[in-house]
């Protein structure tokens, strides 16, 4: 997909101190509400970011291709931009220390690469004839193949495949909605059988009850509990914020931050996430403890914040011109499964609320971890344990940090998700104890 000599040819015109951040993109999407289909996408795009250090000074750039005559254009932006910065900065080492290894490669998945749009319409289809008419489908499918390279003027050069398969469907009522979302590397680990089913489960006719007000047990479902934890991750262990104060978590290394029930890692080779072997930097990703039975054990860092973590970075630093921020940031969270099934979890939740997901989450202050979002798709009402009614949709405002040590109960089963900001994530469901949500 990138062709080498391209890119050899790209950091010679472009000069000493460069650095090559490339992903070549193929995206396959399908579009559906209220059960037709609205969009059929199909693209491909190349990026280019380009990281030029020199005499202390940094610029960067981006480019859609390594074509010669786009490669020397910016690179006469760049010394035109390097010249006006003045002299005398502390410049990063371009590339990781030497004798680090090699990166894991993750394996490409066929069955995602060779998907079309008879591939994607199947699933819409499984779905929506599945629904029977009962409720009407909204959502997408997506299929990635990413080829990515880091390369720079000193010979580092690191290569990899990506792929990854996505199904988003939400299925709507009588102004009630239950929702479903699925991601793999691979199209062919994904079942769309019984999904349906599900949906309808979920849409089960209860009476509605009152909107959320004062407080009360909650039961996140896990892709809730993901939305929380890669905001909250993002927010509060990366070594940029911890080295300078700026999060919750800054000067607690080695204290309890959150309940003792969690467990959280890092970890891009593990495969219950979505893999993947090297940062922008081209730094090989480290599995990296996070918080160890409610404890902070660590941050993720890049090669500017090694010191941080070490002397070494973790291999989690983040593209030039981020529009998330230049902080290094976790990409691959994994939380420890706990020993209750969903059932357990809600009797022991007894009178309190289901929350399937939670959408719209926007950090106010991130120091805080104060929050701000909504709930969405199928929120109940629990009286006894047992499901007794609809929860209308409610803003939440709350602090991460307090949700997750109010936590008194972890289920068994995990489920996979993501984030804009987040390759992967992977957590089962939490129980929060009364006060810790607030509408």
């Amino acid at each position: 997909m990138i062709e080498e000599r391209k890119v050899r040819d790209a950091l010679e015109l472009l000069g000493p101190g460069t650095r090559l951040d490339i992903s070549s993109e193929r995206t396959g999407l399908l579009r559906y509400a209220r059960s037709r289909v609205t969009a059929q996408h199909d693209e491909e795009r190349l990026r280019v970011r380009v990281r030029v250090t020199r005499d202390g000074r940094v610029a960067g750039g981006t480019v859609e291709s390594l074509e010669t005559g786009a490669v020397r254009a910016l690179a006469e932006r760049l010394r035109d931009a390097l010249s006006c910065l003045p002299q005398g900065g502390t410049a990063v080492a371009v590339h990781p220390a030497a004798g680090q290894g090699e990166p894991a490669v993750p394996p490409v998945a066929p069955a995602t690469v060779a998907a079309g749009a008879g591939e994607r319409y199947a699933w819409f289809s499984t779905i929506r004839d599945g629904l029977g008419g009962r409720a009407d489908l909204g959502g997408a499918v997506r299929h990635d193949v990413v080829g990515r390279v880091v390369a720079d003027h000193d010979g580092l050069y690191r290569s990899e495949t990506l792929t990854k398969a996505s199904l988003q469907a939400v299925a709507s009522r009588d102004g009630r909605s239950a929702g479903a979302r699925i991601v793999h590397r691979d199209a062919a680990r994904i079942s769309v059988d019984g999904i349906a089913e599900r949906l309808l489960g979920d849409l089960a006719p209860l009476p509605t009850g009152d909107p959320l007000s004062g407080t009360c047990r909650v039961l996140l479902r896990p892709q809730a509990v993901i939305t929380l934890l890669t905001t909250y991750a993002y927010a509060a262990l990366g070594a940029a914020g911890y080295a300078q104060g700026r999060t919750a978590a800054a000067g607690r290394m080695g204290e309890r931050i959150v309940s003792e029930l969690l467990t959280l890692t890092d970890d891009a080779a593990d495969p219950a996430g979505l893999p993947s072997g090297f940062d922008v930097e081209g730094t090989c990703r480290s599995r990296t403890p996070l918080i160890d039975r409610g404890v902070l054990r660590g941050v993720v860092s890049d090669l500017e914040r090694a010191p941080v973590t070490g002397g070494r970075s973790t291999g989690h630093g983040v593209p030039i011109g981020w529009r998330f921020g230049a902080d290094p940031s976790p990409s691959h969270i994994l939380l420890d499964a706990g020993d209750a099934d969903e059932a357990e979890l809600m009797a022991a939740c007894g009178d309190g609320q289901v929350i399937t997901r939670l959408d719209y989450l926007r950090v106010l202050h991130p120091k805080d971890t104060l929050v701000t979002g909504t709930t969405r798709d199928a929120t109940y009402w629990l009286k006894d344990g047992r499901v007794a009614a609809w929860a209308p949709p409610v803003r939440l405002t709350f602090r991460m940090d307090e949700v997750l040590s109010a936590v008194i109960g972890v289920g068994r089963e995990r489920e996979r998700g993501e984030a804009v900001f987040m390759e992967s994530a992977v957590a089962p469901a939490l129980l929060v104890e009364a006060g810790a949500f607030s509408a």
